[in-house]
């Protein structure tokens, strides 16, 4: 059963100086054994082969890193964006048993095993919209709902899909896009390519979200509510906090 995004109850990584490191579990099944050996024989030294030891209190539980390309019309107005995800090794791992891909270990997948998930992440659970927003001249864009575009496996073993969104509203000018999930289960990071389809003149100034200020915001949310053990199951919104943004501009 494909399992909808921001809906996974195990622990998911942590992100560290020296990248995404698992938390550590214990009993993996042979088969997720398999695949965890086969993908730490290309080097992915901060996957754990170890499995699920309950609920963990702390966020977020899946990384994404995410990027966009946006489609103009001819008089420069935004129309659509492609938004592509790739999802961290351990959570990949977890996707991979769960939806019956690549079962061979070669992390090559068929088209009739990508036929049978595309679109798995995009059945969203209430309270997450897919987390993208885009805004011109300070007020939100309408976005439509999403269309699978692809899927595909890394040979990281990572799962990357990409989806396309309409976009209505928008005039000819600069907009800003974020992606988050405001209740900050899911970290994304806008680290892969964003830009503008068919406009090499176009500008893309990428500002990363200021961790420090993040951090501290975190810290008061939680002692608002009581702590990080109240936050179990009442984890404040602050996903915003952690959200890179992307300014994109062309010339007229």
């Amino acid at each position: 059963m494909a399992m909808p995004l921001g809906k996974l109850a195990p622990p998911g990584p942590v992100r560290g100086s020296g990248g995404i490191v698992p938390p550590v579990h214990r009993g993996l099944s042979g088969r997720m054994l398999t695949r965890a050996r086969a993908l730490a024989a290309l080097g992915l030294s901060a996957l754990c082969l170890s499995a699920f030891a309950g609920q963990a209190a702390a966020h977020p539980h899946i990384f994404v890193d995410a990027g966009l390309v946006v489609l103009r019309d001819a008089d420069g107005a935004v129309t659509e964006v492609e938004v592509t995800w790739r999802y961290d090794e351990l959570y990949s791992l977890i996707l991979a048993e769960d939806l019956g891909l690549d079962p061979d270990y070669d992390l090559q997948l068929t088209e009739e095993e990508v036929a049978g998930v595309l679109g798995f992440d995009l059945n969203w659970s209430a309270g997450f919209t897919g987390g993208l927003t885009l805004q011109q001249a300070g007020e939100a864009l309408d976005l439509g709902p999403p269309e699978p575009v692809s899927l595909r496996m890394l040979e990281t073993g990572q799962i990357e899909t990409t989806h396309r969104r309409p976009v209505s509203g928008a005039e000819p000018g600069p907009i800003s896009a974020q992606i988050y999930d405001p209740s900050f289960y899911i970290a994304f990071e806008m680290i892969l390519p964003v830009e503008v389809a068919d406009a090499p003149g176009c500008a893309v100034d990428l500002i990363r979200a200021d961790l420090d200020v993040a951090y501290a915001a975190l810290e008061t949310a939680l002692e608002e509510i009581g702590g990080a053990v109240a936050a179990e199951d009442n984890f404040p919104a602050v996903g915003a906090y952690f959200a890179d943004r992307a300014e994109i501009s062309c010339p007229a």
